[in-house]
């Protein structure tokens, strides 16, 4: 994973703190990513290693499966198409809603679904038990900052829900912290 995602992926897990990239060079040909506090901030309770993209995470009585799409339809400029499974295994029905899914980026804000083209605005799904609601997810990424986790969060459901979080680096590969 080259440094920059690496970074990108670091800024809005769940920290308290988010260490700034400023440094002495203060040149006009040098850039560097503004790296923000996720807003909202992220679930305490959220995996502290992201999944990778294309893995299920188990959410409790939920799993979501998080990949980028084959064949999705055009989109504009400045949005993230997901292709996102939620499985039921809960034992009553449940209600999904837009706002249980953000994509944040490294400037640390958040975007939720929204509707684009062909691509409906994803959630406001009951899902029965044992039942999967699989559809296109899209966000309109307002600034240039590169778009770095994406998070399902269902703790409102209840305690037998879960917070899952994924890297949307294509070449994560999640390793367990040196003990």
């Amino acid at each position: 994973m080259n440094p920059k995602r690496f970074v990108a992926v670091m800024a809005v897990l769940p920290l308290l703190w988010v260490a700034g990239c400023s440094g002495d060079d203060q040149s006009p040909t040098t850039t560097r990513a503004e790296i923000g506090t996720p807003d909202p901030p992220i679930p305490s309770e959220v995996n502290a290693i992201p999944f990778a993209v294309g893995a299920v995470a188990a959410a409790g009585n939920a799993e979501v499966w998080m990949k980028f799409p084959n064949n999705a339809p055009a989109v504009p400029e400045g949005f993230l198409v997901l292709d996102v499974t939620v499985n039921s295994g809960a034992l009553e029905p449940f209600t999904i809603t837009p706002e249980m899914f953000r994509v944040y980026t490294v400037d640390g804000r958040s975007y939720t679904p929204v509707a684009v083209g062909d691509i409906a605005q994803f959630g406001n799904v009951e899902l029965a038990t044992k039942e999967s609601y699989n559809a296109l997810l899209a966000v309109e990424i307002a600034t240039d900052s590169e778009p770095a986790l994406f998070l399902a969060d269902f703790t409102d459901l209840g305690d037998r829900f879960f917070a899952v979080a994924f890297s949307l680096d294509p070449d994560f590969v999640p390793v367990a912290p040196e003990e």
